[in-house]
């Protein structure tokens, strides 16, 4: 019984689909030679908008592109990095530390510090950011770049 209802069923979807096959119309020889006109014109090789550009731009994500970039791109100054934090670090003075959900906090007057976070300092008419790297209860350690440091918490005492 099911099988006849299924047979059924199949038939009647296909004797539908085969009256709706037949209603439509095929397209004028106009229309196609439109269509296949677009369709050679969107299909059609243009010039590589790469062709128009200098010879001497290189790629921006090339690794080697990159290690200039960055030579070129940083601050003009009288130092290495190690010379530049050691002479930024003291204008981080900080009121002391405190632990604050058991991770250490550097004190700033109104600031705090966390591991990890960036503090923007100018030096010579550049602003170089470094970053907190460690915090212990006696001594912070700073970072620029790959160079750190390690400075008191209170000054005149070596951490």
């Amino acid at each position: 019984m099911r099988t006849k209802s299924h047979a059924l069923a199949c038939s009647v979807v296909v004797l539908a689909m085969a009256l709706n096959l037949q209603g439509q119309e095929v397209s004028s020889l106009a229309k196609r030679r439109e269509t296949l006109d677009l369709a050679s014109q969107l299909l059609a090789s243009r010039a590589s908008p790469t062709a128009s550009l200098p010879d001497s731009l290189v790629n921006p994500f090339s690794p080697k592109v990159r290690a200039v970039a960055k030579t070129v791109d940083a601050p003009k100054s009288n130092g290495s990095d190690r010379e530049i934090l050691e002479k930024i670090a003291p204008a981080i003075m900080p009121t002391g530390m405190m632990m604050f959900g058991g991770k250490p906090m550097l004190l700033l007057r109104e600031k705090r510090l966390r591991i990890g976070d960036q503090v923007r300092l100018p030096f010579e008419g550049v602003d170089y950011v470094v970053i907190v790297t460690d915090i212990q209860p006696t001594s912070f350690r700073l970072s620029l770049n790959r160079e750190e440091i390690t400075r008191p918490i209170k000054p005149g005492k070596t951490p």
